[in-house]
């Protein structure tokens, strides 16, 4: 059904309710056509950051194989000073991030971070063994994130990295049709991730983005083409971010969500703490 006769809440709620991955398959898409059913500047075929920015553009773009709407962009205007280009050839950053997207294959989750994607943006890390990503909400379909080339673990970040900023794209396209918090810092409490006050809306984002690498890993731990060394990785990083995710707690009782911002809130802890009560028993019995 297409989303503008859909009531998103209503469809929704009972796949929260299911536990499933918080991607939800197949939402993105409906979400993607709804954005371009409305009038835009620019039509969908000629997006760009540039673009959508109204800035000149910084060069070629490089397109992704194995992606057919996304392209290797150079960095915009608006983010210099608060981000340095990767000192990374475009041949070797587009062929890092088909593979990073070809791992998002485990739990299903290629096919949404494909969708909400259409523009890259290869940044520098703060050094080796660091992996930065961003996006920003008025800037729909673009994404900036590091490329750790010869680096341990270097395809399981780089798609954790994709996965982590897609669901910020596909949260804020969900915003558009169904608010998920109040209006101001009503709510604020500690961000284990920004390490600093941050309102319940942020908290929510970060929580629904780090729900995702979740299940996404888990489905990582539990594929047969996974090495014993990047299993062993995924199930550090699984519980790193439970660590994390525990310090949020009690978000779904926030004044600064809205009603349906606490029903996904909570829907989102207890799928995991569903998958970590399943971890704890697989670890048991092995």
């Amino acid at each position: 059904m297409p989303l503008a006769e859909l009531d998103l809440e209503a469809a929704l709620a009972p796949r929260i309710a299911s536990l499933e991955p918080c991607w939800f398959a197949g939402l993105s898409g409906a979400l993607v056509d709804r954005f371009w059913a409305k009038p835009r500047t620019i039509a969908w075929a000629r997006y760009s950051t540039a673009s959508w920015l109204g800035e000149p553009s910084g060069g070629p773009r490089i397109a992704i194989p194995g992606a057919a709407d996304w392209c290797l962009e150079a960095l915009p205007a608006r983010f210099a000073g608060r981000f340095e280009a990767a000192a990374v050839a475009s041949t070797a950053a587009a062929q890092a991030l088909a593979t990073g997207l070809v791992c998002l294959e485990a739990g299903g989750a290629r096919d949404t971070v494909a969708s909400l994607i259409r523009s890259v943006h290869a940044v520098a890390a703060r050094g080796p063994g660091y992996d930065c990503s961003h996006s920003e909400p008025d800037i729909p379909f673009s994404v900036l994130v590091s490329i750790p080339l010869g680096e341990r673990y270097a395809t399981l970040r780089l798609a954790e990295s994709l996965l982590h900023e897609a669901m910020h794209l596909q949260l804020t396209l969900i915003e558009g049709h169904l608010p998920i918090a109040t209006d101001g810092a009503v709510g604020a409490a500690y961000s284990p991730w920004q390490q600093r006050l941050r309102p319940a809306k942020g908290l929510l984002h970060g929580l629904y983005v780090f729900a995702a690498i979740d299940a996404w890993l888990a489905a990582v731990q539990d594929s047969a083409a996974i090495g014993a060394s990047d299993r062993l990785y995924a199930e550090r990083r699984r519980a790193e971010i439970r660590e994390e995710i525990s310090m949020v707690s009690d978000l779904p009782t926030s004044i600064g969500l809205t009603p349906f911002g606490r029903i996904l809130a909570a829907g989102l802890l207890a799928r995991l703490a569903v998958a970590g009560a399943e971890g704890r028993r697989s670890v048991q019995s092995a």
